[in-house]
């Protein structure tokens, strides 16, 4: 009769001991539903609360109970471990040097984007003043930093892992893009997944992809910031007729041009440093994954929860941009 009422899916969550794939991916379908329906009903009414709830509630709550009730390990599934002082310093760098390659990313994907319509620009909070800002620094970069590492570089990594390091680490960033369910903003986190997880697995620490993670959202309210207090200050000056006149493609292909000229030399920086964690973490890494399964013992079915979210995804695209084609 349990059975009968909770459904399979709520089955196959608890029947096996440890976290599994077909289970990992049945949670992530099902904070997906909620993310795009609860979590975004709240928001509308009020953003930053709307945030701190599909934050603490609808992404990290949900890893927490699924570990727990496979009576599996916290410190074990999200890599609860401590981050050498001078890795952190290094990760902190990384990150920062790392942000104009996603924002590079980003832009190439609002580039192609705009050829549909004119870009609609998320309701994204900006703080106006320093306690605004101090706000936005607790909710967008501190709360999301620590939820989504544990969501994504904690349970996804660690499960996907039986497939692989290198899978583990794209797939967990795949599916960390889909979850934004922002065509916009979809490849931009798909490079920082990629950067974070290569951390975390390299550090065997969940921390890294934290501080990472936080730095990299306290970058962008930051740069936020300074556009307001900078817009204000320069509200009475003229607009440029030849910028105002180009389209709005043109004017992201200029961007993401200069963009990309940044991100080379930024991105170069970055892959130094890293290169340094590397050489320092070596030969100390094969013991924190798990052992590679056989492909057979995976089931498609244990997919098809993703397969479900993917399509999700990509019908909440084709209205984006149909939404884009009716501005235009």
């Amino acid at each position: 009769m349990r059975k009968f009422l909770l459904g399979k899916g709520v089955d196959n969550l608890t029947r096996n001991k440890g976290i599994g794939i077909r289970g990992i991916n049945i949670v992530y379908l099902l904070t997906a539903l909620l993310l795009i329906s609860l979590g975004a009903a709240y928001q509308e009414k009020d953003v930053l609360k709307g945030l701190l709830f599909t934050e603490y509630v609808l992404v990290l709550l949900p890893p927490l109970i699924y570990i727990k009730l496979k009576g599996d390990s916290f410190k074990r599934v999200l890599r609860l471990n401590a981050l050498r002082l001078k890795h952190a310093v290094m990760v902190i760098f990384i990150t920062i040097l790392s942000y104009p390659v996603a924002l590079f990313f980003n832009l190439v994907g609002m580039t192609l984007l705009s050829t549909f319509g004119e870009i609609i620009q998320p309701p994204i909070p900006t703080a106006e003043n320093f306690r605004e800002y101090f706000i936005l620094m607790l909710v967008i970069s501190v709360s999301a930093g620590i939820c989504e590492e544990v969501y994504f570089r904690g349970l996804i990594l660690r499960g996907y892992e039986g497939l692989g390091i290198a899978n583990a680490i794209v797939i967990s960033s795949v599916l960390f893009g889909v979850f934004h369910f922002n065509l916009q903003n979809l490849l931009g986190p798909i490079v920082l997944g990629l950067i974070f997880g290569y951390l975390v697995y390299r550090t065997d620490s969940i921390f890294a992809g934290i501080l990472g993670h936080i730095t990299n959202n306290g970058v962008a309210v930051t740069l936020g910031y300074i556009a307001n207090v900078a817009n204000e200050r320069l509200m009475d000056q003229p607009v440029d007729p030849i910028q105002e006149a180009l389209p709005g493609t043109l004017q992201l292909i200029g961007a993401t041009f200069l963009v990309g000229v940044w991100a080379t030399v930024s991105g170069l920086l970055a892959y130094l440093l890293l290169r340094v964690i590397i050489r320092e973490t070596e030969g100390r890494t094969q013991g924190h994954v798990e052992e590679p399964v056989s492909k057979s013992k995976v089931s498609f079915f244990a997919f098809i929860p993703v397969i479900l979210t993917l399509l999700l995804f990509a019908y909440i695209g084709y209205l984006q941009i149909l939404q884009m084609g009716m501005v235009k």
